[in-house]
């Protein structure tokens, strides 16, 4: 019922919103990757019935709602990149390997309690149960490559549009800490792929683990940093409609407040 009321108010603000692109704003990325993780997680309740892993993942889908609330009075990304289709590329990509990585570092968590409980022959307590080790192995990995290649492609998508616009300096934290995180995913790979030992077990769990700490902390810096990415795109003639109909769709936010 959650999933299905977070959908409707997406579609209601995409009503509001058409000509600014999928993706208007923080606020509503923020939402988008809120719905995303919702929905890989019905998909996996169905493929582990009885398992607890809303009790991992409601934490991080919280977490992004939060931010988005906060991201509420922060100006829409300007139409005329908004809708370009390097920025779309640039803002999906980011979107999904998010998401991946946030899955990957819950399911990493999991995987850690589980081989705890596991060697320390502890008993399942009755209404916590995990997934296998090896389920949960295989989603680790699955996370740490997926994750990597798409915020790859959304990084080089991000540094295109940069260089067609040039909107905010090179020296920009948001550059710097973008190439940090780059340098530090392929690092992973080609560490997760020579060395044999790292794909399994643990060893995958703490790389998909400090992905989601390098991502957080990029993250951190774009939205509430003193970085020029966020507010690059000061409201304009066009922008305040798209802002003034993001707010009185439904009616939501007023009676929220």
């Amino acid at each position: 019922m959650g999933l299905i009321a977070h959908t409707l108010y997406l579609i209601g603000e995409q009503r509001g919103l058409i000509e600014s692109g999928p993706i208007s704003s923080w606020h509503q990325w923020c939402l988008m990757a809120a719905w995303v993780l919702v929905s890989l997680y019905v998909i996996a309740a169905f493929a582990q019935p009885g398992t607890s892993l809303g009790l991992f993942l409601l934490p991080m889908v919280l977490l992004l709602v939060g931010v988005a609330y906060l991201m509420d009075r922060v100006a829409p990304f300007a139409t005329s990149t908004s809708t370009e289709n390097w920025a779309v590329i640039h803002g999906t990509a980011l979107l999904a390997g998010t998401v991946v990585v946030m899955l990957g570092f819950v399911t990493g968590i999991m995987y850690l309690i589980q081989s705890y409980r596991l060697k320390h022959k502890m008993l399942a307590n009755e209404g916590f149960k995990l997934p296998s080790l090896e389920w949960l192995e295989i989603t680790n990995r699955r996370a740490l490559i997926v994750s990597t290649c798409l915020l790859a492609g959304g990084l080089f998508a991000g540094i295109l549009l940069k260089i067609n616009h040039n909107s905010f300096p090179w020296t920009d934290p948001v550059i710097w800490s973008s190439a940090i995180l780059f340098l530090w995913l392929v690092a992973t790979m080609i560490f997760e792929l020579a060395y044999r030992p790292a794909r399994r077990g643990q060893k995958v769990a703490y790389l998909t683990m400090a992905n989601f700490v390098f991502l957080a902390f990029v993250l951190g810096l774009v939205l509430f940093g003193p970085s020029q990415h966020a507010r690059n795109s000061p409201p304009s003639a066009d922008a305040k409609p798209a802002l003034k109909s993001s707010r009185e769709v439904g009616g939501t936010r007023s009676v929220i407040r």
